[in-house]
């Protein structure tokens, strides 16, 4: 994985919670806030918690739990407290989903939204969200569902490419909708040592948007920008303006919704008696 693939700086933190957040990933958050829930738990740790779009779910949906949210990037964390101050009951904190600051069984359930996918070595992450969570805990994660049944970023990818920028198209493909294979994430973590592995796919429709609103979002809000190849001093603008334009071709100039879709995991760490 390249290293721009995970970089989520300069704009891309406010672009993302501002415009990306109510276009895709709210309903979402509340999904996960909800099967995090039904574990009735006392600490709940996040990771990938970018912008704290789950962070303020949980903490609506469970007010005495402890939360610690975490994120690798400080950016993103900066803009998730500007919006929810860290309290008594929540505690953000940089962190690295590969190597975890926490001691083991400090946590009764582990939530992550749309961040696994961004993890270079998978099997250590699961590993590792084993080892911090308390026998039977529950961690339960989102990653998004193939570009063929997302057809807003799949419009993004098919526009990028068609103007020469096949690299930032590609990030797209590569990373954030690369893991829409059930048995897969089954396998991995059933090796990991999880049990009780469920995976289902879940629709929404996006918010409302226009073709600018959409290639708002995925130029400058995700690290799509880190690869794009801009030659002139306004060539972000004008590359805003032709991705607009293509996709004003394609849904019109007015506001519309568009099918979302992803899958919501759901998985338990070993018990004692797995264990032994």
């Amino acid at each position: 994985m390249n290293a721009k693939d995970k970089e989520f700086v300069g704009s891309i933190p406010t672009v993302y919670d501002e415009v990306l957040v109510p276009l895709m990933f709210q309903d979402y958050a509340r999904d996960l806030a909800t099967a995090v829930v039904t574990a009735a738990p006392a600490r709940v740790l996040e990771t990938a918690a970018g912008t704290g779009v789950v962070t303020r779910e949980l903490a609506s949906a469970l007010p005495q739990a402890q939360l610690t949210a975490t994120d690798l990037n400080p950016a993103m964390l900066a803009r998730a407290e500007s919006v929810q101050p860290a309290s008594a009951t929540l505690e953000w904190r940089q962190a690295d989903a590969l190597n975890l600051p926490f001691e083991d069984g400090s946590f009764d359930a582990l939530a992550c939204a749309f961040g696994v996918m961004f993890f270079p070595d998978r099997h250590r992450a699961f590993r590792e969200a084993v080892r911090v969570l308390k026998p039977s805990g529950l961690f339960a994660f989102t990653v998004w569902d193939s570009l063929e049944h997302n057809p807003v970023p799949r419009s993004i990818v098919e526009s990028l490419h068609e103007l020469g920028q096949d690299e930032a198209a590609s990030f797209l493909e590569r990373v954030p909708f690369s893991l829409a294979d059930p048995p897969l994430l089954t396998g991995e973590l059933e090796t990991a040592g999880f049990s009780t592995v469920q995976v289902r796919a879940i629709e929404h429709l996006s918010g409302p948007t226009t073709a600018a609103g959409i290639a708002r979002s995925h130029l400058f809000g995700t690290p799509t920008n880190n690869y794009l190849v801009l030659d002139e001093p306004d060539g972000a603008e004008l590359l805003l303006a032709s991705v607009t334009t293509l996709l004003t071709e394609r849904f019109g100039d007015g506001e519309f919704r568009l099918p979302v879709s992803a899958l919501l995991v759901t998985a338990v760490s070993p018990s004692p008696e797995h264990e032994s």
